[in-house]
């Protein structure tokens, strides 16, 4: 086992971390770069295809501005959030060598995953704006910042979650098998695909405290219609997502003195 002693968080580490998962995932190969927009674009195609053309879905609250950028904003973050903790869940496990060499804080492997997976859908989200706008969907520009802190907090609560899983998954493996399913029926549990108003009324009072639900109806609410419906569950899930990251980082730093036994 090793030592229990905390180790501190290094910032040129931790973007070191970053660079070099964004080189190694997306750069150091011309496949990986174009995976990263080709697939969501290819998603977003059939998903629209289906639903727009056929079953002919409709949005009453977005019949102006047409079901495919409606899809488009929300898809966008969601495959950012569920690949970022996909992608992290394993990061301490194929990083065992590293962590067997060099003493650091090893929250920062996860951590850096999520922050590089992130980045680079962010860098493919704009450009989906920009598309978007060219294509005719007046997209709110006035509202990019309080969009971008929207994406930020999804950022600490994807970061939360991949803490929290990356710990298990050293003791755990079978956890990489288990994940993939129930972040799919996350993904058709969140209203993305659809509108919770089609959704029964309970169905509807338990999906408003989904906190992806949260995120991307106030993506939707600031990038397309330039409004900022910030009610009374707004301060509850920003106060939730914080204090989720922080139990989830006492977790991991509980269980980490553990990792090296069973790597």
């Amino acid at each position: 086992m090793t030592s229990g002693k905390k180790r501190k968080f290094d910032r040129v580490f931790f973007q070191n971390l970053v660079m070099r998962q964004i080189r190694q995932d997306y750069l150091e190969n011309i496949t990986g770069f174009a995976w990263l927009i080709l697939q969501p674009l290819i998603l977003l195609a059939v998903y629209a295809f289906v639903f727009s053309t056929i079953f002919k879905a409709r949005i009453p609250e977005a019949a102006d501005i047409g079901f495919v950028p409606y899809l488009a904003i929300a898809f966008w973050p969601w495959t950012a959030f569920s690949e970022a903790i996909l992608r992290a869940n394993n990061s301490i496990t194929a990083n065992s060598a590293l962590i067997g060499k060099v003493a650091f804080a090893t929250e920062q492997i996860p951590l850096a995953t999520v922050t590089a997976t992130f980045i680079m859908h962010l860098i493919g989200y704009l450009a989906v704006l920009v598309v978007l706008q060219l294509m005719g969907t007046a997209i709110q520009w006035f509202y990019i910042l309080p969009a971008l802190l929207v994406l930020l907090f999804m950022w600490v609560f994807a970061c939360a979650i991949s803490l929290f899983t990356s710990a298990i998954q050293v003791f755990v493996r079978d956890l990489a098998q288990i994940l993939p399913p129930l972040m799919t029926f996350w993904f058709f549990t969140t209203p993305i695909l659809y509108s919770s108003s089609y959704l029964p009324e309970a169905l509807q009072s338990l999906t408003q405290w989904n906190p992806m639900a949260w995120f991307v109806a106030r993506l939707r609410e600031l990038l397309l219609f330039g409004e900022m419906n910030l009610d009374y569950r707004a301060p509850f899930m920003l106060v939730f997502v914080v204090i989720f990251a922080w139990l989830s980082l006492r977790f991991f730093r509980r269980f980490s003195g553990h990792f090296e036994d069973f790597l």
